[in-house]
């Protein structure tokens, strides 16, 4: 019988393995936020997650890793939200409008929850070569979504300005800025102040056919 097909306890060792890795993701998210990345040990992590080294080690290879998939997550989840609100946009919208629905989708998702929006765009900043090269793939990764899928649907026949890429950092480059600002405000305004400053950003730097 495969690992796949095993049962532990009535449950499948998939289930179990996949429950215990998001334990280790949730705790190492809110740790890291609480207590900043540099200032927590793995041992923190696994007090965090009430967990062992050992069971760390099966899911991990270092604290590095789990900061890389917390952040993997983070990200993944904002991209979900975001096609979720591609696929139901409406077509007879505005510019505005759209980037509006769009815009919402995504700092909505990370910005929900303080913790993850702190890892998001002050934890991982400056950790080591590789997360940085981390970091910036997944920005050019954002950058392609945003002129291939979002633009043309937002505005049909548009297109970002400028050589392909930087005006789409510039976008990414204010929301990762303003969020920041805003994690640190007290008091902290509503996710959607963020977005009704973005708006007219996002839109300009978009030019219609």
């Amino acid at each position: 019988m495969t690992i796949v097909g095993r049962q532990y306890g009535g449950r499948a060792v998939t289930e179990r393995k996949a429950e215990r890795r998001l334990r280790f993701l949730e705790a190492a998210t809110r740790i890291f936020a609480e207590r900043g990345y540099t200032d927590c040990s793995l041992a923190d992590v696994c007090a965090a997650a009430g967990l062992s080294k050992r069971q760390f080690y099966e899911e991990f290879e270092t604290r590095e890793d789990v900061l890389v998939a917390a952040y993997d997550r983070i990200q993944d989840e904002a991209a979900a939200a975001v096609v979720a609100a591609l696929r139901t946009l409406d077509p007879r919208l505005d510019p505005a409008a759209g980037m509006h629905a769009i815009l919402t989708a995504y700092v909505g998702s990370i910005g929900s929850d303080p913790y993850r929006a702190k890892v998001a765009f002050i934890e991982v900043v400056g950790v080591s070569e590789r997360m940085e090269r981390h970091r910036r793939a997944r920005r050019h990764a954002w950058a392609a979504v945003l002129e291939t899928t979002v633009v043309p649907m937002v505005v049909p026949g548009g297109r970002i300005r400028g050589e392909p890429g930087l005006a789409a950092s510039a976008l990414i480059g204010a929301i990762n800025g303003l969020t920041q600002e805003w994690l640190l405000a007290d008091p902290r305004p509503p996710v959607d102040a963020l977005v009704e400053l973005l708006v007219p950003v996002a839109v300009a730097l978009v030019e219609n056919p």
